[in-house]
């Protein structure tokens, strides 16, 4: 799947004991090209915008799918949109649409497709009338090849390749950009740590219409070589409007890669995992969806690749980033990956003379999980939920003239003890201070609205958690979205 990151707020309003309000933001994660030939020199990774990749993203971009719709680079989305908005009701855009809705083609599937295409003029796979063994499961063979029939159409009707060429200056910004960050990577890590894969390359592509979606397939090609791909968006861009790539991206970036070692790990010994990952969903399933994670199967590779990102940073920059990255996944919910972390650190890098792939480690992920999961089951008993929002949480037709928003607990919260944390000119106006009753179950926020808005904010957020019942447990972050009807 992916490490998504989202954007970044703009005000952080926090009210807790002794401490003022917190100002501070909240951070949450060219000419067309075939596969790279198998040469690659060590610890390289070539970076580029792949066509493939593009074109897909356009494709599912205007067939309305969120997640190829979240572009940050308002000059290439204009640039797209002129170019393309002729070819909405095109068969492919029509086709992926139906694909999406009855088939769950998006996200992780639709990047799947496109890496499995022998360039674009026309796309194709690599053997004709045939389905690419490591194409996203939700892919049958006949949806696969009716799609990549629409899709040569489109590509020529469209004039695609001559887009991708008006574009060439931004598309070489953004790889020199992301270059120098990838060559900080330390490549070596990855044979080190899970074992070699002699035959497998390492691509970097660039989404520039993907905003904080990240993905990381693999493919393998007929010559049994195997590329394995982090294809990541652009959430972050320059005065110019120009895709920025930093150090940040980095555990993203090995995240990504690390999909193509855990996934297929996971899926060997899913049989004994199951339980456990259709367990931890439902315990987590609300902040698992928030961040486009569906099932079980899902959870159990996001977890295990979030524990390998841990032991990348504890090697490679020291136990202070990996304690932070620890942080970072509980804060993600995946409260667990901390202590698989450990578990690696000690039991599988601790004895590699016995596990000496990562492969041969994986029977003991199937115990970790059967001690943890009853130890979390009671740890949730602790937690403090919210009963009931006036106005409801989601609700479209709000009250203008409302002037409060009434949070009701399952328990007592510790008094004066409150994270409310939102910016914008979507977070409402606040006209006081919360308040508690007597029982302290019950806060009331003064605000004032407005008619015909969307307001969002959370409850508690990163380290950002006041919000706590009378023992100190915090509440789990809650995501609230209104709209306020027109006068």
């Amino acid at each position: 799947m992916r490490r998504r990151l989202a954007g970044i707020l703009p005000l952080l309003l926090v009210h807790a004991v002794l401490a003022p309000a917190a100002l501070a933001p909240a951070v949450l994660a060219p000419a067309v090209l075939a596969p790279a030939v198998l040469a690659q020199a060590p610890g390289a990774i070539p970076v580029r915008v792949d066509p493939r990749i593009e074109l897909l993203s356009i494709v599912f971009r205007l067939a309305g799918a969120p997640e190829y719709s979240q572009g940050r680079l308002p000059g290439y989305n204009e640039a797209v949109d002129k170019w393309f908005l002729p070819f909405q009701d095109h068969a492919v855009v029509q086709h992926g649409k139906r694909l999406r809705a009855q088939r769950g083609i998006s996200y992780d599937a639709v990047a799947s497709f496109a890496i499995h295409l022998q360039g674009i003029d026309p796309p194709r796979f690599a053997k004709a009338d045939t389905r690419p063994e490591r194409l996203e499961a939700r892919w049958t063979k006949k949806d696969a090849q009716l799609f990549l029939s629409d899709l040569a159409a489109f590509t020529k009707e469209a004039k695609v390749a001559d887009f991708f060429a008006s574009q060439k200056e931004l598309y070489a910004h953004a790889e020199a950009q992301m270059q120098k960050v990838a060559d900080t990577v330390d490549m070596s890590w990855f044979g080190t740590f899970f074992g070699e894969r002699p035959k497998a390359r390492f691509q970097v592509v660039l989404g520039l219409l993907n905003g904080g979606g990240n993905y990381g397939p693999s493919a393998l090609l007929p010559d049994g070589s195997e590329d394995l791909y982090a294809i990541l968006g652009c959430w972050e861009k320059n005065e110019q409007g120009l895709p920025l790539y930093n150090e940040k991206i980095v555990p993203t970036l090995v995240h990504e890669y690390c999909h193509s070692y855990c996934n297929p790990l996971v899926d060997a010994h899913y049989k004994q995992l199951a339980a456990a990952g259709k367990t931890l969903f439902a315990m987590t399933e609300a902040s698992m969806r928030r961040q486009a994670y569906g099932n079980g199967r899902t959870l159990l590779c996001e977890s295990l690749v979030r524990a390998c990102v841990i032991r990348y940073r504890a090697k490679v920059e020291g136990a202070e980033a990996a304690a932070l990255e620890g942080k970072e996944q509980t804060r993600c919910s995946f409260y667990w990956v901390p202590e698989l972390a450990e578990l690696l650190a000690r039991d599988y890098e601790g004895d590699r003379q016995q596990h000496p792939t990562l492969q041969t480690f994986g029977p003991q992920f199937a115990k970790f999980y059967a001690e943890y999961v009853p130890r979390f089951q009671a740890s949730l008993q602790k937690v403090p939920k919210v009963q009931q929002m006036v106005p409801a949480n989601g609700a479209e037709d709000v009250d203008p003239a409302t002037t409060t928003i009434v949070i009701t607990f399952d328990r007592p919260m510790l008094d004066r003890m409150w994270s409310v944390v939102g910016g914008g000119e979507h977070f409402p106006e606040l006209k006081g201070k919360p308040s508690y009753d007597k029982e302290r179950k019950v806060l009331t926020v003064p605000v004032a609205l407005k008619p015909n808005w969307t307001y969002e904010f959370w409850l508690n957020r990163g380290r950002f958690d006041s919000f706590r019942a009378e023992d100190g447990t915090p509440l789990e972050s809650v995501h609230v979205t209104f709209q306020t009807r027109a006068k």
